[in-house]
């Protein structure tokens, strides 16, 4: 069974990944910030990190320049947010994220992002 790790503040959209991944047979393990999210790469060693951009204590560009200096750096990382620039997307790909999905999103389109890199 594949584990995925969703790190997002938002309670509901967390809880709705994660809800719906199980149900299609993902191993779900959530975390609620950058800093949780770090903890949890330790604890779990999840095969792909789903991760929240604007989230309080260290957000999405921070944890994955600490995740990418760490010794899981090779699990891949997508960056999910509600940061709709392009700017914003150069900035996550140039960190090292392996894809940007924005919010809103279709749970079709994440979870053929998911697929692609898992």
């Amino acid at each position: 069974m594949k584990k995925v790790l969703i790190i997002d503040d938002e309670i509901k959209l967390r809880e709705a990944i994660v809800e719906l991944f199980s149900f299609i047979g993902y191993q779900i393990v959530e975390a609620q910030d950058g800093l949780d999210g770090l903890d949890k790469v330790q604890l779990h060693t999840p095969d792909l990190i789903i991760c929240d951009v604007m989230m309080p204590k260290l957000d999405g560009y921070g944890f994955l320049k600490k995740h990418l200096a760490s010794e899981q750096a090779t699990i891949p990382v997508v960056l999910l947010t509600a940061k709709t620039e392009e700017v914003d997307e150069v900035i996550g790909k140039d960190l090292g994220a392996k894809d940007y999905i924005k919010k809103p999103f279709s749970f079709q389109e994440l979870k053929r992002i998911v697929e692609k890199h898992i």
